[in-house]
């Protein structure tokens, strides 16, 4: 049975999946009670290279309120009303004050904005901006019953063992509370990629990371380093359910066999499919492992509007209206079968070497089509053919003459059982 990811959704989105919290933990759990999951464990205050891992942190309540006792902004109503990790506090500001710490949505007028202070402590409420703009009072009060103590990060980890340790990573942030393309849309679509992959002969081991946004990255590669030449490539996800054309984002080297394979099959799949450099569309987890002393040439798969567009990655981002009515169950599928297409030409790229001199002879080897009808299917073998010498990979091979992979890929495979080449793996 596939992976229902709509219906994993549902049960995740509402929780407070804050970076160290019982909302996400208890996010983690369900995941576990469906996919083979190892969990690790970072305590707080724990280095991870330039990082330490923060507290836990709870918020039992957060409300603004007048004089009168009305409460203006009330995170019972939605926990995005309260930023991420703010302090605890319980006094009378100004107005003046009070508007220095509320924040509105930069494009929906009647949506609070997801804020946080993980790393700088701070407090502040997230409104709509017509409740910000009615305040007119001189004195309000605010309330945030937060706490602050030890925990554990968690990183969750499914692996599926391949022919070679070397490894593919996918990873997804499981993190943003009440929110659903921003980060949880990717874990499900991830999680789903990888149930098909367990059906399937695997050349290479792959890995899956469930992680709290940046930190968890940090933490799982800086305890894990002796893996780090083992990964040969990676793929962030997000945004997979969003009605809009999907885009890659390339590695920091941008000309790697991932790179390679991953775009070539990619800007054909779907209708308006873009590329883009590395940090040139939305920035995640897949920095930390293009970073200095890493690059691990991860690439980064979402549907997001380009950088230059008013309502890039999308008008709803960080906000409450990033729900399940604008997340399409096509699209997580598509999404699933892009991802799946991609790593397909991973496991099949390979050096192909020839075991033959001069333009090969195709009709004695049952290869050659009728080139009066079939000029260019013709040309394009040999020109194919041409750049058969062990230096080139099939998805050089295919980026070189702007050819689909499948398309290099099975002529490769003909004229391997045909004995005329040979192929090293990548």
């Amino acid at each position: 049975m596939s992976v229902d990811q709509m219906g994993l959704i549902g049960k995740l989105h509402d929780l407070r999946r804050d970076i160290v919290s019982d909302g996400y933990d208890r996010a983690l759990d369900i995941l576990r009670q469906r996919f083979p999951i190892e969990v690790h464990e970072y305590a707080s205050g724990t280095p991870c290279w330039t990082w330490r891992i923060p507290q836990k942190w709870t918020c039992d309540e957060a409300y603004v309120e007048t004089a009168l006792g009305k409460r203006i902004v009330d995170q019972s109503d939605h926990p995005l009303h309260v930023a991420s990790y703010s302090q605890p506090i319980d006094t009378w500001v100004t107005r003046g004050e009070l508007l220095s710490h509320l924040h509105v949505h930069p494009h929906l007028d009647d949506q609070p904005p997801f804020i946080f202070y993980y790393y700088q402590p701070d407090w502040g409420f997230c409104c709509g901006r017509k409740v910000r703009d009615s305040l007119a009072d001189d004195r309000y009060r605010v309330v945030i019953k937060s706490r602050f103590e030890p925990g554990f990060l968690k990183v969750g980890e499914y692996r599926l063992p391949g022919k070679r340790e070397d490894c593919f990573v996918l990873c997804g942030h499981l993190c943003h509370p009440g929110q659903v393309n921003d980060g949880l849309s990717g874990v499900v679509t991830a999680l789903a990629v990888m149930d098909e992959l367990s059906k399937k002969r695997r050349r290479y081991t792959y890995r899956m990371l469930i992680t709290p946004e940046t930190i968890g990255s940090v933490a799982w590669l800086s305890h894990h380093e002796e893996l780090i030449s083992q990964i040969k490539g990676g793929l962030f996800l997000e945004m997979t359910g969003l009605r809009q054309p999907p885009a890659l984002q390339m590695s920091y080297f941008g000309d790697t066999q991932a790179d390679k394979c991953l775009r070539n099959v990619h800007e054909p799949a779907e209708e308006g499919a873009w590329s883009s450099p590395h940090r040139t569309i939305a920035g995640n987890d897949e920095r930390q492992f293009n970073a200095p002393g890493v690059r691990i040439p991860m690439l980064s798969y979402s549907r997001s509007l380009p950088w230059e567009h008013p309502h890039r990655p999308f008008k709803e981002y960080h906000s409450p209206a990033d729900d399940l009515d604008i997340t399409s169950p096509e699209m997580l599928e598509r999404s699933k079968a892009t991802v799946l297409a991609m790593i397909d030409a991973w496991e099949r790229n390979s050096y192909p070497e020839n075991r033959f001199k001069g333009e090969v002879c195709l009709a004695n080897y049952d290869l050659a089509v009728d080139r009066n009808r079939h000029l260019t299917s013709h040309r394009r073998m040999l020109s194919i053919m041409d750049l058969i010498d062990g230096t080139n990979s099939i998805a050089d091979i295919a980026d070189r003459l702007a050819l689909p992979f499948g398309t290099v890929a099975d002529f490769v495979e003909r004229l391997q059982q045909a004995a005329l080449v040979e192929t090293r793996r990548c």
